[in-house]
């Protein structure tokens, strides 16, 4: 929740999980302060990353992992269990600069998360292999510690399809080349006329084509053809998903009063974000 709901995000986390019946929807929301920054727009991200989710998965539970204290209990057991030393090797922390503590320690929250929520399955990118490791070592070295097994295996299934931006890179809020998934026509020309024209499939526009829309494309045609018929098949992909996210924005407070009446921490989303979430309206 550390901002909007990229394309990325739709391959990794919404379209793997679309066919399965029983999933609850978690969204870290404490990950996403890992930087000042991150202050200014948390619970407008809350609650469009909320909407967003809802539009594909109606009827399926959603909670914040604010909201359940166990995880930062749990996250301060495993700190102890952790040699400080070791983080130097985390991939959030190579090559980066005036890095905080809570960089540092993304990789052992997330850790925690995945043993509080206790699910039977987790879906994780390629780029978490290294945090796949870190949370068996971790459960392990627990286990064997306290000789009581108490922590359940968890089931890893890894999405190893990467989508890239107009710059080569994988698509991602940090690299600053991502495009929100509900983006408007014009968004979406502004930023397809970002990539180089390329035959090349790998770290193109049509690497993108491939995962997203998923449909056939005619290399024998002019890139400019192509490239329109590209734009046209993402926004119509996600047209359907869109207006139900626009309706949910435009009753916000019949849909919040009808199911979260006594709910004081959803109704500050709310008030305290009017005026951007009327902004978003013209997405």
């Amino acid at each position: 929740t550390s901002g909007l709901v990229h394309f990325g995000n739709y391959l990794t986390l919404i379209n793997p999980v679309l066919k399965i019946k029983k999933k609850n929807i978690f969204l870290a929301d404490s990950h996403c302060l890992s930087k000042n920054n991150h202050f200014l727009n948390i619970n407008l991200n809350k609650l469009v990353s909320c909407f967003v989710f809802k539009s594909f998965f109606k009827n399926n539970l959603f909670f914040y992992q604010s909201n359940n204290k166990n995880i930062l209990l749990l996250f301060w057991l495993i700190s102890c269990f952790y040699n400080v030393n070791k983080t130097k090797n985390f991939l959030v922390v190579k090559d980066k600069i005036n890095l905080t503590i809570s960089k540092i320690c993304y990789p052992i929250l997330m850790c925690s998360d995945i043993i509080s929520i206790n699910n039977t399955y987790t879906f994780v990118g390629i780029d978490q292999l290294q945090h796949i490791e870190l949370y068996n070592k971790i459960t392990n070295k627990i286990n064997n510690y306290t000789n009581t097994f108490f922590f359940k295996k968890n089931n890893f299934i890894i999405n190893n399809k990467i989508l890239y931006s107009y710059n080569k890179k994988k698509m991602s809020k940090s690299n600053k080349n991502d495009l929100f998934l509900f983006s408007n026509y014009k968004c979406l020309l502004l930023f397809f006329n970002k990539f180089l024209i390329t035959l090349k499939r790998k770290k193109s526009i049509f690497n993108f084509f491939e995962l997203i829309p998923n449909k056939k494309i005619n290399y024998k045609k002019p890139f400019v053809k192509n490239k329109f018929y590209i734009i046209t098949s993402t926004y119509i992909k996600f047209l359907k998903q869109k207006l139900i996210f626009i309706n949910y924005l435009k009753n916000l407070n019949f849909y919040f009063k009808k199911k979260k009446s006594n709910n004081v921490f959803f109704k500050n989303i709310i008030f305290n974000n009017i005026n951007k979430i009327n902004q978003l309206l013209n997405v």
